[in-house]
């Protein structure tokens, strides 16, 4: 069974990912949770949600207070827009720091290069799995929301439920390659999470704040939460753009790590 980079990282990360598995099935399920409550009482929640500042609900991608009051609303604005991304996205941070500098760190880099394996192979192999691992995660909320979807009368589509959590799988995929890029760049874990959580840290407040001055409201297109949130997978199902640039951006990465590792001189 361990006779592969692959199947040794899926199963190095067996456990842990069980405890991302359970978190995000419990986040799914205290939001769909509260909904009732929501629901029974529109107008006086809609009420509440107007008075927040538009800023703050800008930062989770809700433009229209009224929206929180529907299942859709209330779903993307926890799982799709706001806690779900970053969740999503440091577990591809954590996963793309492990693939080389933690291998790094841990001494094992070494020993893993003398294996009749290309540095490329590695860096595909590893991808591999941290596809396999956030999509377990990915489909762990697929499910819980497939399951209570009908028990609780919250009126998605079966499609809408597939786009939404495939589109936030590719999604983490993209801060995965990003962190392994920078990862194989700097051969440095500061510099890899300082880098990737700063940068993802950047990207979520310009994707929720930037639609608020005009002079840089174009500046949220070119953020991987704009285009996690803007298609409403949920609501309107499959996006293909979304879908093509989320694939384009992560195999751009994922091109960069392999030459980058492929140059660097690796100390014993």
């Amino acid at each position: 069974m361990l006779d592969s980079i692959f199947a040794k990282t899926v199963w190095e990360r067996r456990r842990s990912i069980a405890w991302w598995v359970i978190g995000m099935v419990a986040l799914a399920g205290l939001t769909v949770a509260f909904y009732p409550a929501i629901r029974n009482d529109a107008e006086s929640f809609e009420e509440l949600f107007r008075a927040f500042p538009p800023e703050l609900l800008s930062i989770f991608g809700i433009d229209d207070p009224a929206s929180l009051v529907t299942a859709t609303g209330l779903v993307n604005s926890r799982l799709y827009s706001g806690f779900g991304p970053v969740i999503l996205a440091v577990l591809g941070i954590v996963l793309g720091t492990g693939a080389i500098v933690g291998e790094e760190e841990a001494g094992t880099l070494n020993l893993l290069l003398a294996q009749p394996v290309s540095r490329a192979q590695i860096i595909v192999e590893k991808a591999a799995a941290a596809a396999v691992l956030v999509g377990i995660v990915a489909a762990a909320l697929f499910l819980t929301l497939s399951v209570v979807n009908p028990l609780m009368d919250l009126g998605f589509r079966f499609s809408g439920i597939l786009a939404a959590n495939l589109l936030l799988w590719l999604f983490a995929m993209v801060f995965y390659t990003f962190t392994v890029a920078v990862g194989a760049i700097s051969g440095s874990r500061s510099l890899t999470v300082g880098g990737a959580a700063g940068t993802t840290a950047a990207l979520f407040f310009v994707n929720g704040l930037a639609p608020l001055v005009d002079e840089i409201a174009w500046m949220q297109k070119l953020t991987p939460f704009y285009w996690l949130q803007n298609p409403n997978p949920l609501a309107n199902g499959f996006d293909l753009g979304a879908i093509a640039i989320f694939i384009i951006v992560s195999a751009v990465g994922t091109a960069a790590a392999i030459w980058a590792f492929d140059r660097r001189d690796i100390g014993t």
